[in-house]
């Protein structure tokens, strides 16, 4: 299984950027995440025109034939066992998966529209740059998940 996440805008904070590189090195060979950045418009840019150009941008660093998930608030949500069940299936089924985090603004429609599903990671809302760290601490919890590995406690 291929793992994209195609995020708007750099990554500024070096303590969160220091995150997610900790978590990527920690992911299993078949876990890899390739990570992706897309220059996020103009923040003088009217907001809609913004997230259309955010959205062309990212469209054409989407794989084929992935399985496309975008990011949002509003999404579905998923606990970290549930996320790793869901997970190890697309990989049962020879998906590869592509997770898209929108900027500030978040997601153009035709984004979430495109989407093969829509995913929360809380009900709350998140600086788009910790969502990647979020996230990549996520995809590390479901392969210890998925091989049986010490790190994932469960409540009691």
């Amino acid at each position: 299984m291929k793992i994209v996440v195609i995020a708007v805008g750099k990554m500024r904070e070096p303590a969160v950027k220091d995150l997610v590189q900790n978590y990527s090195r920690r992911l299993p060979p078949g876990g890899k995440v390739k990570w992706v950045e897309v220059p996020a418009a103009s923040a003088r840019a009217e907001a809609r025109s913004a997230l259309a150009r955010e959205a062309e941008r990212i469209q054409k660093q989407i794989p084929e034939r992935a399985h496309l998930v975008a990011l949002s608030e509003r999404g579905a949500e998923k606990d970290s066992m549930a996320f790793a069940r869901w997970l190890s299936r697309l990989g049962d089924q020879g998906k590869d998966v592509c997770f898209v985090i929108g900027s500030a603004s978040g997601l153009h429609p035709s984004l979430l529209q495109r989407a093969d599903e829509t995913l929360a990671l809380s009900r709350l809302t998140f600086p788009h740059e910790l969502t990647r760290a979020i996230l990549a601490e996520q995809l590390y919890r479901a392969f210890t998940i998925i091989r049986n590995q010490p790190y994932h406690r469960k409540g009691v």
